[in-house]
């Protein structure tokens, strides 16, 4: 459309117009809005960042370990393990 109407410019008019043309920058491409929430609009439906997994704490890693501790110190005490 813009094509049609310079042509009905003198020819002045059209080279202002390119040198005006040249000297300003092209425009950014539009940001496309971030999609809504179809249920409520303006909850962000973006999932949540969420915390880094540890393994777990354990205080002993052999469970019967304690067990066995437990047992030989009470064999110890009472005189039948030396």
């Amino acid at each position: 459309m813009l094509d049609r109407l310079v042509t009905f410019l003198p020819p002045g008019a059209r080279e202002a117009l390119r040198t005006l043309a040249a000297r300003v920058p092209a425009r950014m491409p539009a940001r496309r809005p971030e999609p809504q929430s179809a249920i409520l609009p303006g909850f962000d439906t973006r999932p949540a960042a969420m915390a880094p997994l540890h393994p777990p704490a354990a205080i002993n890693d052999n469970p019967l370990q304690a067990v066995h501790e437990a047992v030989e110190r009470d064999l110890r005490a009472s005189g039948h393990l030396r």
